[in-house]
């Protein structure tokens, strides 16, 4: 029996591309533009130091948005979150064989919270960096989460698709593998 910590971003959900990419698309905005709130204000939003609906206002002008914040990221997340029905069997299945199976991601609190609306079923728990004050690419997340699950890291298999974050978890003697495609992810259970 194992103890799974699953990346949500690239591994449960899928998108063909980035919500700033899809944005910039269809509303003509340059990506650089999008990019910037990414690369900046977004990162204290994962980590629960600041509020997106705040975060996000100067930006809306920016980007030509004609509705309210709310509005916008009904928008965002109904397109970007997109679970993948592959993986999601696959961990079913490994909960039925008695595996735990825990959710994990750097995201900020109201996307946080749409996604555990709709893949809570699928999970035994969710660890959330807005909710730990930490990001996967720091050790405290990984320590937090041991000591709320009560599991020794050689009894935990990490799944990531960014090999940054499964180093980390490495370091803390918690199994991880890269995440490269479903077919994959299966048959590492199937033996």
């Amino acid at each position: 029996m194992k103890t799974l910590l699953i990346d949500a971003d690239g591994l449960v959900l899928t998108r063909p591309k980035l919500f700033s990419e899809t944005y910039s698309e269809e509303y003509e905005i340059p990506l650089k533009m999008i990019a910037e709130f990414f690369e900046k204000d977004f990162r204290i939003c994962q980590t629960g130091k600041a509020d997106l609906k705040e975060q996000l206002k100067p930006y809306l002008i920016k980007w030509k948005w004609q509705g309210t914040v709310e509005d916008f990221l009904d928008y965002w997340f109904s397109s970007d979150v997109i679970p993948n029905q592959k993986i999601l069997e696959i961990i079913d299945l490994l909960r039925k064989k008695g595996h735990k199976c825990y959710l994990v991601a750097d995201q900020e609190k109201y996307r946080a919270r749409y996604i555990e609306n709709i893949l809570k079923k699928h999970f035994d728990g969710m660890f959330f960096s807005c909710d730990l004050g930490y990001k996967k690419s720091e050790q405290e997340f990984f320590e937090t989460i041991l000591e709320k699950i009560k599991t020794k890291p050689e009894n935990i298999e990490f799944w990531d698709d960014e090999i940054e974050n499964t180093q980390v978890a490495v370091n803390l003697g918690i199994k991880s593998k890269l995440y490269i495609d479903s077919e994959t992810f299966e048959k590492s259970f199937s033996a």
